[in-house]
């Protein structure tokens, strides 16, 4: 862990943007989180093409068996319930926001609390399915919550990570929008997209093996359905192909525990 980055300082961060406590304001940012450039329907259209392709690589790697127990961390609102349900008999949950856990859906086995201080025994879980979260460490490193993670995987257990890619092209504008106009979208401060070279590097350096890389989606949120779907469907074929697949908008990590 980057010992130079206060991490209780970013948790109180996170915390307070579940709250609410985050929301921009001012003329920029009211402009780029309207209907016109931000729309929640559009939103969830174009996470949900990513998060069902993240389904169907677990589908291809579990090849139908169901496993004993899976943990989405950290699991927000439980959102990814639904992709995941049907791949073990028993689903738990992390977060650290009690607001969060409280929303979940009444079949997740949950618990408030740190994923870098999980709490759980060794060896516990079949699959850990980490969606959207590693963009939040890039000043922290990601190898501290990947070593818990290994450490509470069972051997042969698996991973699987989706996030956000930097080389998608829209970032060349998105993202110096948020240096010039000091974070109008309203993000956590320290999130960003990174190299999936440098997950990659990562998982390898923690012990996990057969590990691969996925594109989820070519779309973006800015996007109007009618083109997302359009531009989804064009670039489906470039989802598993080097090197495109490291352009798209959310990626996908898959990695193993050795046995």
């Amino acid at each position: 862990m980057n010992k130079n980055i206060n991490y209780e300082d970013q948790k109180k961060r996170e915390l307070e943007w579940w709250k609410g406590k985050k929301k921009k304001k001012g003329l920029i940012s009211n402009i780029l989180n309207s209907k016109l450039f931000y729309d929640p329907i559009r939103s969830y259209f174009s996470y949900s093409l990513s998060k069902n392709k993240f389904k169907s690589v677990i589908e291809q790697h579990l090849k139908n068996k169901k496993l004993e127990k899976l943990l989405i961390a950290p699991c927000g609102e439980g959102d990814d319930y639904r992709y995941l349900e049907e791949f073990s008999h028993e689903i738990h949950g992390i977060d650290l926001s009690p607001v969060c856990i409280k929303n979940c859906p009444p079949k997740m086995i949950t618990k408030t609390g740190d994923i870098l201080r999980s709490g759980y025994p060794n060896r516990t879980f079949d699959l850990i399915a980490s969606t959207l979260f590693f963009h939040h460490l890039m000043k922290i490193g990601f190898h501290p919550f990947l070593k818990e993670f290994y450490r509470i995987l069972k051997p042969g257990g698996k991973i699987a990570i989706l996030d956000f890619s930097v080389f998608y092209p829209l970032n060349a504008i998105t993202r110096p929008l948020k240096t010039i106009f000091r974070n109008p979208y309203g993000e956590i401060e320290e999130e960003a997209p990174f190299r999936p070279k440098s997950m990659i590097e990562s998982l390898k350096q923690v012990g996990f093996n057969n590990i691969e890389l996925y594109g989820g989606t070519f779309s973006h949120s800015f996007f109007y359905i009618p083109i997302a779907k359009l531009i989804h469907f064009l670039t489906k074929p470039l989802l598993d192909k080097s090197p495109f697949k490291s352009f798209a908008w959310i990626v996908i990590y898959w990695g193993e525990k050795p046995r």
